[in-house]
């Protein structure tokens, strides 16, 4: 007579099934934000490379003494003195980008960060130096539009990239009375309702990133460089 050995096959209980359930949720979980920081850091690093060529943009052009900024005051928190500045810039956000005056458009253009037609940038450079500043009639290559404010608005892939870290992001260039030029930088990841909200902590992991350890930080379009 064959005698047949009884075996178990004993399965995994419930609570088994659960904490392996949950041990799986959390390790992908832990994988996907993994992802997310490090697609996030890419976006973050892709940025800063623009706005470093917007920075060596703006350094390289020669502005002249009565370029087609915006006066600003500044008022050092310190010593409570009061300075005026020609102000201008280049802002960028997740759609366009748009330079505050003749000079600051020139000066990407220059650099080959926008595109545009000769004529276009012959008028620029016609009009430079002068209190008359010159619009295109229509949209021209990279440029678009002429904003609410008279800045010149270009759209390509310049436009910022990151999702979480900022939504927007400023470079200016400040000249003083005396013809000297400062640059600084800006950041905001606040929600834009009317006009920009103070975002101090992203103003400077921004402005650091680029360089400017010793810039004011102030709401973004209003910092600049002291050295």
């Amino acid at each position: 007579m064959k005698v047949q050995s009884k075996q178990t096959n004993k399965g995994y209980t419930l609570v088994e099934l659960m904490v392996i359930i949950a041990i799986i949720t959390i390790l992908a979980s832990m994988i996907g934000m993994g992802i997310i920081r490090y697609l996030e850091k890419g976006r973050q690093a892709k940025d800063i490379y623009h706005a470093s060529l917007i920075k060596d943009a703006l350094a390289a052009h020669a502005f002249p003494s009565d370029f087609q900024g915006r006066d600003m005051y500044y008022t050092d928190p310190e010593t409570g003195e009061t300075e005026v500045y020609r102000r201008g810039w280049v802002y960028v956000d997740k759609d366009e980008i748009r330079c505050s005056d003749q000079s600051t458009a020139l000066a990407i253009i220059d650099f080959g960060l926008v595109n545009v037609s000769a004529d276009f940038e012959e008028n620029l450079a016609a009009n430079e130096g002068s209190p008359y500043k010159w619009f295109p009639s229509g949209p021209d290559g990279d440029y678009v539009r002429r904003s609410g404010i008279d800045e010149y608005v270009f759209r390509n892939e310049l436009k910022v990239k990151a999702r979480n870290t900022w939504n927007t992001y400023q470079l200016d260039v400040y000249q003083d009375a005396h013809g000297d030029i400062y640059m600084g930088a800006s950041a905001s990841n606040a929600i834009r309702t009317d006009g920009h909200e103070k975002d101090t902590e992203t103003a400077s992991l921004f402005a650091k990133k680029l360089g400017f350890y010793d810039a004011k930080i102030t709401p973004i379009g209003e910092q600049y460089n002291d050295d």
